[in-house]
């Protein structure tokens, strides 16, 4: 059957206004996306959950840097439900999973977005998926205000961990249980690796490149991405 050019213009123009999946909730299998690749054999799973809201470099920067590492790992987007999910700073996204499909994740990247510290934090679900995938991790990772969702689960009572600079006073007050720590661009407890987001999310994620696969890996990765010379040494060790 023929399609005219008015009936394609209309299809095409239907489907880029469709809005985005509201808000982190729980939802149905993500039928009807486009396949995500095909996972590679042996590979780690770098999980990274993306939601409406959520800012950019926090979860841009994590992706970067794992995906550097070539068929070492396979780098994917979940949402929390089916559809498409619009950044804070308006650029769309299809994941490639929703949190009813997701693979198993062997290293788990919660970043931050506008409603990290408020509506994110009251949606049982989102809170509940999280820690039920971290407990499975190898790695549970954050960056910025990430640590808020990561804190909620109870995974963090009596660790150290950080967040956005600005806000470990917040975070601390909130979950007493923590140990919030400031002037350290990314904390180090046991697996859970908690960062003040931006820059310190490339150091962060270059660090568990390190532990996962060694120096030489992670100098590639380095390399790849220009890291500046004391970026690459705060990749090394938490400082």
């Amino acid at each position: 059957m023929k399609t005219s050019a008015a009936t394609l213009a209309a299809l095409l123009l239907a489907a880029c206004s469709s809005p985005p999946a509201s808000g982190p909730a729980g939802g149905a299998c993500c039928g009807g996306e486009a396949k995500p690749a095909a996972l590679k054999p042996g590979a780690k799973n770098v999980g990274i959950v993306v939601f409406n809201d959520v800012f950019i470099t926090e979860f841009v920067a994590p992706f970067d840097v794992y995906k550097h590492t070539g068929d070492k790992m396979n780098v994917f987007t979940i949402s929390p439900k089916a559809g498409a999910i619009r950044t804070y700073e308006g650029v769309v996204v299809h994941p490639d999973y929703c949190f009813a499909n997701a693979p198993k994740i062997d290293i788990l990247v919660v970043p931050s977005g506008n409603g990290s510290l408020t509506t994110d934090l009251q949606n049982a679900d989102f809170v509940a998926w999280v820690k039920t995938t971290a407990t499975a991790a190898d790695y549970a990772t954050s960056h910025c205000w990430g640590c808020f969702t990561l804190a909620a689960t109870g995974m963090l009572d009596g660790k150290e961990c950080t967040t956005f600079p600005t806000s470990v006073d917040d975070l601390q007050k909130k979950f007493p249980a923590v140990k919030a720590k400031k002037d350290q661009r990314y904390v180090v407890a046991g697996k859970f690796i908690t960062s003040n987001g931006g820059l310190a999310a490339f150091e962060a994620a270059l660090y568990v490149v390190e532990k996962v696969f060694g120096r030489e890996t992670a100098d590639k990765v380095a390399s790849g991405l220009v890291y500046a010379p004391e970026n690459r040494k705060f990749a090394m060790s938490p400082q």
